[in-house]
């Protein structure tokens, strides 16, 4: 029988209030993650040592390389990717069946262009869902590049509906979460540019704008972006159902769900080091492994937080 293992303290509050210090960030992950070692040293281990003894990918596996940190893939490079999708259109099918969509829109109309219609927790009555998001290529490609099996700190089934804005996630940025990641983002219906797809730049070009504009964190405009000619090695995810992208999001600069014309559904999660600085906003942190997830391997159970 699978039970929780320890985990770290949420340190989400303490990262947004030592932020107010503008403490080089740095300094404010490492310390982040040293006192958040302090208690899962043993896990800690024993997670780098899986991830050690994976043996190399097999020709055309899913592999995440250091220099660029992203990837993209399409349906059928991926099992369960298009299953899964339709899947998460049957739940977009059905909240919007309910009149749900413009309850949705009214209480987030700060960020009303990237609405949440599963995040987190909820996902435990969707272990068909969970299993997709620690699916082995994903895994072992994730555990691979980060040195760690890590943990599926975050998953959400984000929908953009049609929007004109362009502020916040809409804008260049890196996520600021831990020095690295690993994002998968899933197109659950087709992609086109009329649905605001997520554009990013591979994490060595990033570099390079990065440092040539001084950028610490925060957002940044097309026009800084566009004047590093980083923009030029631009990429976007389009593509059918069941096609996406598994990129570091701390290292690749990246902005989506811009300019919609049609809605966009995607889904997306956050594979992160036990003792990242920090989590996101739509954490998931199960009391007990879901109904559905009981025959999960080792890794797999690990990614979720379970022995």
């Amino acid at each position: 029988m699978s039970s929780p293992l320890p985990r770290p303290f949420n340190a989400r509050p303490i990262y947004r209030g030592l932020q107010l210090l503008a403490l080089p960030r740095p300094l404010l992950h490492g310390l982040l993650s040293s006192a958040k070692r302090m208690g899962v040293r043993e896990q800690i281990a024993k997670r780098a040592a899986l991830a050690q003894a994976l043996p190399e990918p097999a020709p055309g596996a899913i592999e995440l390389e250091k220099e660029r940190a992203c990837l993209r893939f399409q349906p059928g490079e991926l099992p369960g990717a298009a299953e899964t999708a339709q899947r998460c259109v049957q739940i977009y099918d059905a909240f919007h069946a309910d009149g749900k969509g413009e309850a949705l829109l009214q209480r987030n109309r700060n960020k009303p262009f990237l609405l949440s219609l599963l995040a987190g927790n909820e996902f435990a009555g969707h272990p068909e869902l969970l299993r997709f998001a620690v699916a082995r290529p994903l895994l072992d490609a994730a555990s691979r590049y980060l040195g760690t099996v890590p943990i599926l700190e975050g998953i959400a089934l984000w929908w953009t509906p049609p929007n004109d804005s362009s502020k916040s996630s809409q804008a260049w940025h890196i996520d600021e979460l831990a020095p690295r990641q690993v994002k998968v983002q899933l197109n659950c219906l087709e992609v086109t540019v009329e649905q605001g797809p997520l554009h990013y730049i591979p994490a060595w070009r990033s570099q390079q704008a990065r440092a040539e504009l001084g950028h610490r964190g925060g957002r940044l405009s097309d026009a800084a972006v566009d004047g590093t000619g980083a923009s030029r090695d631009a990429d976007r995810v389009l593509g059918p159902a069941g096609s996406g992208v598994i990129l570091d999001s701390s290292r690749c600069l990246h902005f989506g769900s811009r300019g919609n014309t049609r809605d966009r559904l995607v889904l997306t999660f956050h594979y992160l080091p036990l003792d990242a600085p920090t989590e996101t906003r739509y954490k998931l942190q199960l009391p007990v492994l879901p109904s559905g997830c009981e025959d999960l391997d080792e890794l797999q159970r690990l990614a979720l937080g379970f022995s």
